[in-house]
């Protein structure tokens, strides 16, 4: 077979292969994105009086209780821990990942063509 045939036939497997990967979603379903204050740490404000609320702490990815001022208050800060967990909950969405290792045909120095895969 002449070269110019065989690498007509390799550029038709590649890009067969290439239309076969699919993108596949992890088990749970995708949420709401994430709100942009979520991420913000927790702030206590200028004041002295106790109250008692909850913030979303991003490194762990849970509510936590926070001693809150009584003013200046931003928006990581909640009433109660379901509320919360309700807005920030998205921070917990799953990332897209490619199903598989990619796959795909090596041309080593000799000319011939070898399979590998990535692992």
């Amino acid at each position: 077979m002449s070269r110019l045939c065989l690498s007509a036939s390799l550029l038709v497997l590649l890009g067969t292969l290439a239309a076969g990967t699919q993108r596949v979603e992890t088990s749970t379903p995708a949420q709401a994105p994430q709100s942009t204050f979520c991420l913000e740490p927790p702030y206590v404000g200028p004041c002295k009086a106790l109250l008692f609320r909850y913030f979303y702490n991003a490194s762990s990815r849970l509510c936590k209780t926070l001693a809150y001022g009584r003013c200046r208050r931003k928006q990581n800060n909640f009433l109660d821990k379901e509320d919360c967990i309700s807005t920030c909950n998205g921070c917990n969405r799953p990332q897209e990942i490619l199903g598989g290792p990619p796959q795909g045909w090596a041309v080593a120095a000799s000319e011939r063509f070898d399979m590998f895969v990535f692992s």
